[in-house]
């Protein structure tokens, strides 16, 4: 799939979960990935996440929650890409997502 989109949870067995963190290397070096989007529920992004997503441009973060993005995970994803977050928490989440190993010139907007 070019478009992904984590839910804010699942449902398995017929029993509802909370999707709060996207495991280590989860999508990592998948080359048709153009845009994800991030349930509200997230907390963790972990290590190498997107890693390798060369064709990622577009990642809307819907979750307002998010305390940890771990090392590398947005390591060579488009060098034009832009990662969307909420208003309200532009100004910490660029202090969380920068620095990721992504290019200098992704954007973190609102």
């Amino acid at each position: 799939k070019s478009t992904i989109t984590i839910p804010e949870t699942i449902i398995i067995d017929g029993a509802v979960y909370k999707m709060t963190a996207i495991s280590k290397n989860a999508f990592k070096n998948n080359k048709k990935i153009k845009k994800v989007t991030v349930g509200k529920n997230i907390k963790t992004i972990g290590s190498g996440t997107f890693s390798g997503c060369k064709n990622l441009k577009t990642i809307i973060i819907m979750s307002k929650q998010i305390k940890t993005v771990g090392k590398n995970a947005f390591k060579g994803i488009h060098s034009k890409a832009e990662i969307k977050v909420p208003k309200k928490k532009l100004k910490s989440y660029k202090k969380i997502f920068s620095k990721k190993s992504q290019n200098s010139t992704v954007t973190i907007t609102k």
